[in-house]
């Protein structure tokens, strides 16, 4: 089939809905307010993980899909590496669930339930802030905070580090009086012998 009419029929095709399979979602299907953000608790409601609930560990815009920690796992099959090219191994990865297959989980009631944005002035600064609530309620369910030492770098644990004193040492001082090329020699040999500008 020719590029062309494939993307001439995505133009009809609704992929608000598509399987992650799919791997495209149509510019005017993507969801413009995520209202499930990395690290809420989420309930699944509908596919073969129906009635589980847990982390999300990724937002996939681009799929409006989500992944969900220790849920929906695949087999990946990891090709042969050129360094043991007899070793072929396979891994449980997490699958994308679409995004309408699951619900925020309210903090009090701990039931799947719906959501919104809603302005709320903070007292403090005194600017409008966009919270989530529960529909119908005064509940708000606050964002969950990045956990910054998941994602720290280790700190000079190996003994291939350099330590900080080391990376602070000066170890070479300019002089004017010296010149930066030990002979004349080698900028001879950098010259184009052939510009007229020798």
């Amino acid at each position: 089939m020719q590029p062309s009419l494939v993307s001439g029929m995505r133009r009809f095709i609704n992929t608000k809905l598509q399987p992650t399979r799919v791997k495209y979602v149509a510019p005017q299907d993507k969801i413009k307010m995520w209202r499930i953000v990395r690290g809420d608790e989420v309930y699944i409601t509908s596919g073969k993980e129906k009635g589980k609930t847990g982390t999300v560990k990724k937002v996939l815009r681009s799929l409006n899909s989500l992944l969900i920690e220790d849920r929906n796992m695949v087999t990946k099959h990891i090709r042969p590496q050129a360094m043991d090219p007899t070793k072929a191994t396979r891994v449980q990865i997490e699958a994308p669930i679409h995004v309408s297959n699951v619900s925020l989980i309210d903090p009090q009631t701990r039931q799947p339930v719906r959501t919104h944005y809603r302005e709320v002035v903070d007292s403090k600064s005194g600017k409008p802030e966009r919270k989530r609530f529960v529909v119908g309620t005064e509940v708000e369910i606050p964002k969950p905070k990045a956990d910054i030492a998941k994602y720290k770098l280790e700190r000079f644990d190996s003994a291939k580090d350099t330590s900080p004193q080391l990376a602070r040492e000066v170890t070479f001082i300019p002089d004017i009086n010296v010149p930066p090329f030990p002979s004349s020699s080698i900028l001879d040999e950098l010259r184009n012998p052939y510009s007229k500008f020798h």
